[in-house]
């Protein structure tokens, strides 16, 4: 498994090495909200093309809440949980601007067909992947009760005709499509009156429903109520004193191959439901984010992103939304680490439950082992832990937060799932890098850290789409907003690409303003809030003949467009085909590590400064915060390496030349080039022992000796060879095209 405190991340940020260099990031920024911040630089463009309004919106969320597209005949069908309408969006001609829509009323047409039926609510929609059917799941009005999944035919206008309705289990959250026969639903059976005499925890189950006959088969978790104890042995959280059949809450599926993944949020797990024989062959732990090795921001007072790490601290990742693809012959599951609490009940008839844990260090609390302290951590604010005292599957000596902050790849074997990568920090660090101001807000207001104690930018949804053969996974932020885009071509070291966020920070939606003792509390910013549910349209399928995102906001009332498309490297008049470094200057313009002086010139013999060297590392660890300014007499504080070199002298990466300078201009040389290279393998904790000599080289003896070892470490790894003639030239300057090259064989050999 990798995760970023564990790998180069060469993509992780998109670097621009230019005519002025590494300018500051902020200049890298989308010029608005409407662009991904890496547009142009990065190796994926998002724009926003247009965007549907419903008209309402809602600090609590809850109005469009799921979307899905119909690839027959070019529209989308939104579900406003608002309203309690179903939403036809046109998206067959003209995509830009504002979007009309119609509404289908779904419950007159349920109530209608079933008159035993209590319509509550509508909660999911799916297409069938021929086009010809649309499928929503209703949840019944009493909590305990059976809910149906109405099916619609599609006609060629985007209008829907009623074919009618099939029994699911209780409380379905999510429908989907097996394939053109087949739905599933999620029944996540959420004990809503809380816990007590005279209540009932339904049981959770997925429901097969085969379309044109309209029946369908619930199938629960009653075979695993005996096997409780090798459940929890395993890591599946479940309740104390409550069996799996009734603890376990289906949240998502998602079907690969003839079998159906399903997260079981709470429960932190992903059961495997054979389609063929109706049963499921395993529930697997969705495992933990170690937070005494990724870093964290769980302190809302100080208003800035702050990440430590703790020892005994761990998130439960609890993912809502999932999603499967295929590749070289290997299902992987990708899958949005959200975190629920669960709060059900009645206080005043003592049914009343919470298991959230809220600690205020400010008041001296003590995390619920007692290893974290006020004194200890620093901690000054509320931060709200898992009550895991009431839950079997966990350490008793570790603390446990809400969700993981991420997103997660499991690959599917023959022995269950295996975790292949997690992205750790990085949806703290990148907003905190693309919207410093609004890091870890909320989406019912924009105060800055406003959620660091509880579960940061929330990982909502997930979803897996090809763009010029490339797949790529969108996940969409509940809390801070915006759509994170990650490269999946290959999922052990899956990278970071682009964020696209058009949540509109500066305005506020007259009339959503909420007061608690006379002080605003709650808000709806402009834009896109909240996206709750995302559909990708694949280039052949769109009327752009680019590849589409849909993201519905639960808050905003919008369903947001966006363009995808990937950005092809430049054409550099001075880089021909023919040149040994063509692959290696097209490689780092594609992902965004250099660019060109000028429009149309690389300048590939120009030489590398001993700056540029040092921030391009910086930039690839995500600009760390630094302690202090430089003590070297050359380094100004206001330049744009000034914290890249504090940052590299701090880790031992570099050190300064003679009189006190650090000589940022000089040209780098080949050796210097070693010595910073190996060095910044060591601080990333990788082994860099290596065997031979350098005698290989009719001057490899020139090489000083304080870079002997790293000279030797660069060759043997193959990340510096030959200069011309075969010579190693260690005193030699680096040019353009020789640092791109390294930085090449840096990037692909981590990636291999």
């Amino acid at each position: 498994m990798h995760n970023r405190s564990k790998k180069w991340g060469p993509l992780a940020m998109s670097l621009v090495l230019g005519a002025q260099l590494l300018s500051p990031l902020g200049a890298l920024a989308a010029d608005s909200a409407e662009t991904g911040f890496t547009n142009g630089t990065g190796s994926l463009d998002m724009t926003k093309i247009a965007s549907y309004a419903s008209g309402q919106c809602d600090v609590d969320g809850g109005v469009m809440e799921i979307i899905a597209y119909n690839t027959a005949n070019g529209h989308a069908y939104g579900v406003n949980g608002k309203s309690g309408k179903l939403t036809i969006l046109p998206l067959n001609q003209t995509v830009s601007g504002a979007l009309g829509g119609e509404e289908v009323d779904v419950k007159q047409a349920a109530e209608e067909a079933d008159p035993t039926f209590a319509y509550g609510d509508m909660t999911s929609v799916a297409v069938s992947p021929d086009g010809k059917t649309l499928a929503v799941a209703l949840q019944a009005a009493a909590y305990d009760q059976a809910g149906r999944a109405a099916f619609f035919a599609c006609q060629e206008d985007g209008s829907l005709q009623f074919l009618g309705l099939a029994e699911t289990g209780v409380q379905p959250d999510m429908i989907t499509f097996a394939d053109n026969d087949t739905a599933l639903t999620a029944d996540e059976g959420e004990p809503r009156m809380g816990y007590g005499q005279d209540t009932t925890d339904p049981k959770g189950s997925v429901t097969i429903l085969h379309v044109a006959q309209r029946t369908s088969q619930v199938v629960d978790f009653s075979p695993f109520d005996s096997q409780r104890n090798t459940l929890t042995q395993a890591g599946i959280v479940l309740k104390k004193d409550t069996a799996p059949s009734v603890d376990l809450e289906p949240e998502y599926i998602a079907v690969a191959d003839g079998k159906a993944y399903v997260t079981l949020q709470e429960a932190n797990a992903i059961a495997v439901l054979d389609l063929a024989s109706q049963t499921f062959t395993g529930i697997y732990s969705c495992g933990f984010e170690d937070y005494s090795q990724v870093p964290v921001d769980i302190d809302k007072k100080d208003e800035a992103y702050a990440p430590k790490t703790y020892n005994s601290l761990r998130g439960i990742r609890m993912p809502d939304g999932i999603a499967a693809f295929t590749q070289d012959g290997t299902t992987y599951l990708v899958t949005a680490n959200e975190g629920d609490s669960r709060e059900w009940g009645d206080e005043d008839l003592g049914t009343a439950y919470l298991n959230e844990d809220e600690r205020d260090f400010k008041d001296g609390d003590a995390s619920p082992s007692g290893a974290l302290t006020a004194e200890n951590t620093g901690l000054r604010g509320k931060v709200v832990f898992f009550l895991a005292e009431d839950y079997d599957g966990l350490d008793a000596d570790k603390d446990y937060l809400f969700g993981g902050r991420s997103f997660t790849v499991y690959q599917v074997g023959q022995q269950g799932l295996e975790e292949v990568y997690t992205s750790g920090d990085d949806f703290e660090a990148l907003t905190a890098q693309y919207l410093p101001e609004f890091f870890n807000c909320s989406n019912d207001n924009a105060v800055v850290d406003d959620r660091s104690g509880k579960k940061g930018p929330e990982a909502e949804s997930v979803t897996v789409g090809q763009v010029d053969g490339k797949t790529y996974a969108f996940v969409a932020l509940e809390r801070t907003g915006g759509v994170m885009a990650y490269d999946l071509s290959q999922p052990e070291t899956a990278t970071f690409v682009n964020y696209i966020n058009s949540r509109d920070f500066s305005t506020v939606v007259e009339g959503s303003q909420v007061y608690e003792d006379g002080e605003l509390d709650k808000w709806v910013t402009g834009g896109d809030v909240a996206p709750e549910g995302l559909a990708f349209v694949a280039a052949q399928d769109s009327a752009t003949g680019q590849a589409l995102l849909l993201a519905a906001c639960e808050v905003s009332g919008t369903v947001a467009v966006y363009q995808l498309s990937q950005d092809a490297a430049p054409a550099f008049s001075d880089v021909s085909e023919s040149d040994w470094f063509y692959e290696a200057v097209t490689y780092v313009s594609e992902n965004g590590l250099m660019t060109g002086v000028a429009n149309d010139r690389f300048a590939p013999n120009a030489t590398l400064s001993r700056a540029m060297m040092v921030t391009i590392l910086y930039r690839l660890e995500d600009q760390p915060q630094v302690s202090g300014q430089s003590d070297f007499a050359d380094v100004p504080a206001d330049t744009w390496y000034t914290d890249a070199v504090a940052w590299a002298t701090e880790q031992g990466i570099v050190n300064g030349v003679e009189n006190n300078c650090f000589a940022p201009n000089d040209g780098l040389t080949r050796e210097q080039m070693a010595v910073i290279l190996y060095r910044f393998a060591q601080y990333k904790g990788l082994d860099v022992a290596a065997d031979g000599d350098l005698s290989a080289f009719p001057d490899g003896a020139d090489t000083a000796p304080w870079a002997t070892e790293a000279m030797v470490w660069a060759v043997d790894t193959g990340l510096i060879q030959g200069a011309e003639g075969g010579s190693l030239a260690p005193q030699g300057t680096s040019t353009r095209a020789q640092a791109a090259t390294v930085l090449a064989r840096l990037c692909q050999s981590w990636n291999r």
